[in-house]
């Protein structure tokens, strides 16, 4: 495997995958966190956390780009297990993007432009280097020196600061969404945007011991999908809609997810 990687070959997440399965340590800085990608690396982070490795993720709020959903995904589908921090940096650009994986006297810094994204790891056009640890040890140890330093102060994410972050972000125009729902006849339906962050407190308060809620969102966020995802495990369900026709879709939607 080559050192340079620049997803035209062969995309970063096949060498990143790679190293995942051999580390005894994982930190990773980067400016923003996607969705799309947080989807891409969640087996590979259950897979090194089920050996007992710890996780370490920095990311930022710079120009407004992380998502909430995929802090939302992160948190829940690792079961609070990593280590999620964000770096306040204020007016000052927060542009790191490296991946760390420590294992014996052979660890890798994957150092480049990827942020965690689809297109990041997959298809955009993309420079990142891999250095070596036996190759490069004292750069190799700069690198975690400053990590770490970043990463001693940085907020952890908790619900507090989840829950501020979410209600004033607001997504920016130039982002523009690579899957549609539609376009994966063939996959399952699996939740996103909002309501992954809307599946995360129902969940939660459930956990408190409430046993009714309610949920009000917009017009096409997906309410029908969010009532499926939530209820997939009730023996039975009541939808109630003022029309026929919704309840016909209803159903589709329902035997689409369950």
């Amino acid at each position: 495997m080559g050192n340079v990687i620049t997803n035209d070959k062969a995309p970063l997440l096949g060498s990143l995958q790679d190293s995942f399965a051999r580390a005894e340590q994982i930190k990773i800085v980067v400016s923003f966190v996607m969705e799309s990608g947080v989807r891409l690396l969640l087996p590979d982070l259950q897979s090194a956390l089920d050996r007992g490795v710890p996780v370490e993720i920095l990311t930022s709020r710079y120009l407004n780009i992380t998502e909430p959903s995929a802090l939302y995904l992160l948190v829940d589908q690792l079961n609070g297990k990593v280590d999620i921090r964000v770096y306040e940096s204020g007016n000052v650009a927060f542009h790191p993007k490296t991946y760390i994986f420590i294992a014996g006297d052979y660890g890798e810094v994957y150092v480049g432009s990827s942020n965690i994204s689809k297109s990041g790891l997959v298809d955009g056009i993309e420079w990142n280097y891999r250095l070596i640890e036996p190759q490069n040890p004292e750069d190799y140890r700069e690198f975690i020196a400053n990590f770490d330093r970043l990463f001693s102060q940085a907020r952890p994410i908790d619900e507090e600061w989840l829950k501020e972050y979410s209600l004033s972000w607001k997504k920016p125009r130039w982002i523009v969404k690579t899957t549609t729902r539609t376009s994966e006849v063939d996959e399952k339906p699996v939740p996103c945007g909002a309501q992954i962050e809307a599946l995360h407190y129902l969940k939660r308060s459930r956990d408190e011991g409430f046993r009714r809620g309610m949920v009000v969102m917009a017009t096409g966020v997906g309410k029908t999908y969010l009532a499926a995802f939530d209820s997939a495990a009730f023996r039975r369900v009541l939808f109630v809609a003022h029309r026929e026709e919704i309840l016909r879709q209803a159903c589709e939607t329902f035997e689409n997810v369950v």
